[in-house]
């Protein structure tokens, strides 16, 4: 407790009257060689003192509860049980393009673009009812694609929206990707590998283990320089060298060395796999030229 009256036991003993009466309007500290042992105060002081540190954790708690809604990046609306709108943060305000004193007391019906605010009024009166989280890709508005997470409120419900354009466009450009490394891996003519950022070989399809007679055991971590052949080392070299250095993709027509030492001419095509702006490594296509790949037919 706070602000209050140091006075020895021996002098409270003395004067026991007059501190109680003190006491009454602020703690006294009963000390013994200095050192405090006890507080007397009154009833209404403790628990005062009580609920007013109280109400300091509860606003601490408030105001970090108000930072974190203003840094989220999905947009938040808290509503009611009619759905009129009773908080939001800076990204449901932006999106919505109303102020927080516009979207206050107003329906998600009406400041959501069509159909989306009916989706989501929707889904919001379902939590009311069943008191049970729900989530929802809520399709395409304007360009933007939505998903939307609506849970129970002690009075009423909240949803955070965000804007998946970003992320469904990247899953659509893996699924391409993938599509196409299943086709690529389909053609008998063509050999997948990929390097790391030292041009190392990271993988290999099985193609490449039929054309070369290597394993992945055999080349897995070793130097993809060392599978050409010596008078293509250095040209090859440098151009892969390139390739992970300016992150930019190029096709090398060069002659790879099989594990029994035969020679396989063809072009190496290398894509450079790019994390913000830098080559982590690259994807290779190798494709034997017509003729080496006749050859090896008519062996086989």
């Amino acid at each position: 407790m706070t602000n209050r009256i140091a006075v020895s036991s021996a002098e409270f003993i003395r004067n026991i009257g007059y501190w109680q009466s003190e006491a009454l309007r602020q703690p006294i500290a009963i000390t013994h060689h200095g050192r405090e042992r006890l507080v007397l105060a009154a009833p209404d002081a403790v628990h005062a003192e009580g609920a007013a540190q109280s109400e300091a954790v509860l606003a601490a708690l408030r105001a970090d509860f108000a930072s974190v809604l203003e840094n989220l990046d999905e947009g938040f609306l808290l509503v009611d049980a009619q759905l009129h709108i009773v908080s939001s943060n800076a990204t449901a305000e932006a999106f919505t393009g109303r102020t927080r004193d516009q979207l206050r007391g107003a329906q998600v019906f009406d400041v959501l673009p069509q159909p989306l605010g009916s989706i989501l009024g929707d889904r919001l009166q379902r939590v009311i009812r069943s008191r049970k989280q729900e989530s929802v890709d809520a399709g395409s508005f304007d360009g933007r694609a939505i998903s939307m997470n609506v849970f129970p409120m002690a009075k009423g419900a909240a949803a955070l929206f965000t804007n998946t354009t970003e992320q469904q466009h990247l899953r659509r450009e893996l699924e391409q990707s993938a599509a196409l490394d299943a086709a690529v891996r389909r053609h008998p003519q063509a050999a997948a590998m990929r390097l790391d950022s030292r041009a190392r070989i990271a993988a290999i399809d099985e193609h490449f283990c039929v054309w070369s007679g290597f394993s992945g055991a055999d080349v897995l971590g070793h130097r993809f320089i060392d599978l050409i052949s010596p008078p293509h080392r250095r040209e090859a070299g440098e151009a892969i060298e390139g390739v992970l250095r300016e992150a930019l993709g190029r096709d090398i027509a060069l002659t790879l060395l099989g594990k029994r030492g035969e020679e396989m001419r063809g072009v190496l095509s290398l894509a450079p796999i790019v994390v913000d702006s830098v080559a982590h490594g690259a994807q290779a296509l190798w494709v034997p030229t017509q003729d080496d790949a006749d050859e090896r037919q008519h062996a086989a």
